[in-house]
């Protein structure tokens, strides 16, 4: 029996409301409970910051301060030797790639229906056409990043299995929402794959290397020299 068959209008029914009911809130849970512990995890590997105090009989020079334009060439001049001066395209692409990911299903209409339906509130929505083209920003930069391990050697060398798994699991909402929104295969299929590969994805965000969408804001504003913003309170302990 094939899958199309097997996955019949009552199957379907119960497939759906155990995906959408206790496996979502269940996936939701273990996220949730997930980032508490990394949370902690990442206060027990840092500490606050020791103020240093001058030895008695010193006094404190100020240092002298650097002119705006001084501060501007020197920052164009470390920028440089990062990532956005060696390979400035892979950067727009990782940006666009990372901003998509995140708004996209925030903002998609058919997201925002079933937030409204079961609790009562939702937010702004994206036109269909909007969300088709974020969607296929995401797509097309997978794409290049699929290609990029695969046919540079500096990265396949250090490309595993790992690396294919968490990039196919970053897509496969995206792709099979596409697929099921346009009604490209069997829509039944595709829906349920889209669901399950959504919910797999926000199960392992916190113990992946998925992480670093959160832990990129925890480092520039709580830890020093990890090209902080603000004023970071905490230092790595080694």
């Amino acid at each position: 029996m094939n899958m199309t068959a097997f996955l019949t209008i009552p199957s379907i029914a119960v497939l759906l409301d155990f995906i959408r009911g206790p496996l979502v809130w269940l996936s939701f849970i273990i996220f949730g409970l997930g980032l508490i512990v990394q949370t902690f995890r990442l206060l027990n590997l840092t500490q606050k910051k020791e103020t240093r105090r001058l030895a008695p009989g010193k006094e404190f020079v100020p240092q002298a301060t650097l002119s705006k334009r001084e501060c501007f060439f020197r920052r164009l001049a470390f920028l440089k030797i990062t990532i956005i001066g060696q390979n400035a395209c892979m950067v727009m692409f990782s940006f666009l790639f990372h901003v998509c990911l995140v708004i996209t299903p925030i903002f998609l209409l058919g997201h925002n229906v079933l937030l409204d339906t079961s609790f009562g509130f939702s937010f702004i929505s994206f036109s269909e056409k909007t969300s088709d083209t974020l969607t296929l920003i995401v797509l097309m930069s997978g794409l290049v990043f699929l290609l990029r391990r695969l046919l540079l050697p500096r990265v396949r060398i250090l490309t595993t299995v790992y690396d294919f798994i968490l990039l196919f699991v970053a897509i496969a909402p995206f792709l099979t929402g596409y697929l099921a929104h346009h009604h490209i295969f069997n829509y039944n299929i595709m829906i349920i794959l889209h669901i399950l590969s959504g919910e797999l994805m926000l199960v392992m965000i916190p113990f992946s290397k998925f992480f670093h969408m959160v832990f990129f804001f925890i480092s520039r504003f709580m830890i020093i020299s990890e090209h902080s913003m603000g004023a970071p309170k905490r230092s790595w302990q080694f």
